[in-house]
């Protein structure tokens, strides 16, 4: 009976060890799997990381230009006001410059 009880032990423990064995070989597969699975999007990521930086790069070289072109313009646009106000100071001062012509009945 004791022989019978420790067999019965021993065909318990195998199965127990192959179950084991078996859910440790499918938990090692899934792992396999879900590791390809994460280094495929860690490459989509870095992809898009990629590209992201080349947007990045694009819109800020386009948006300098931008802005050299707007300062460029707005340069232009004082000195074409600072030109015009000189050219209106003058024509003032021209006009202040010239005496007048005072009517013959005023000055008797």
């Amino acid at each position: 009976m004791t022989i019978a009880s420790y067999q019965t032990l021993y065909e318990s423990s195998i199965a127990f060890g192959m179950r084991k064995a078996l859910q440790s070989e499918q938990a090692k597969v899934e792992m396999n799997a879900k590791i390809k699975v994460l280094e495929h999007e860690v490459l989509d990521l870095q992809t898009q990381g990629a590209e992201m930086q080349e947007k990045c790069v694009s819109l800020e070289t386009r948006e300098e230009q931008r802005r050299e072109e707007e300062a460029k313009k707005h340069k232009e646009e004082i000195d074409f006001q600072k030109k015009h106000n000189a050219s209106l100071k003058k024509e003032l001062e021209q006009l202040l410059s010239i005496p007048s012509q005072e009517p013959a009945e005023t000055k008797k």
